[in-house]
């Protein structure tokens, strides 16, 4: 799509009429070779200390973690815009969300009362947030790749990216 230009009032799950629902996002997406590069490096000088014998050579693994998250700031690139979202995974997400910070609460409730509410709380929360990664389509949108003229976002619905002209 064009970068500047707005998504359909469309739901980005189901591509139903939005009728006005909006959700602001600002995604973000780096270049791949930084994504390997970064990702491999903390864990290669690991194991180059660890291969040659110098074990605080090692203690170097999560300062370069460190650095490349802070790194990655600086080299990632974003994009403000609107997203259409039908009343039905509007609702879904709400109640999603109003579950997980229940279940958040429910930690730290459970952390003052007894370990086993706090642990029955904690798989609470997993659990939810597994549904909400499968059934969250609006949660799912990411940014693929970004230049100067030109945005490609993943993890629309189907039906929604059928409707755009650059994918028919």
């Amino acid at each position: 799509m064009d970068r500047d230009s707005a998504l359909p009032d469309r739901c980005i799950a189901c591509n139903e009429p939005a009728e006005g629902h909006r959700l602001r996002r600002k995604l973000h997406c780096s270049p791949a070779a930084w994504k390997v590069g970064a990702s491999l490096t903390p864990f290669l000088a690991f194991l180059a200390a660890t291969w040659l014998d110098l074990p605080k050579a090692a203690l170097a693994f999560w300062p370069l973690v460190i650095v490349a998250v802070v790194a990655n700031l600086f080299v990632r690139k974003s994009l403000k815009f609107e997203v259409g979202v039908c009343k039905r995974h509007e609702e879904q997400r709400f109640a999603l969300l109003a579950i997980s910070w229940l279940c958040f609460g429910g930690i730290f409730v459970g952390a003052f009362m007894h370990p086993v509410f706090m642990l029955l709380a904690l798989i609470g929360l997993l659990v939810v947030l597994a549904l909400q990664s499968l059934l969250g389509g609006v949660q799912a949108l990411r940014l693929a790749d970004l230049t100067r003229e030109h945005a490609w976002l993943a993890g629309a619905g189907e039906a929604f990216r059928a409707t755009l002209p650059e994918l028919n």
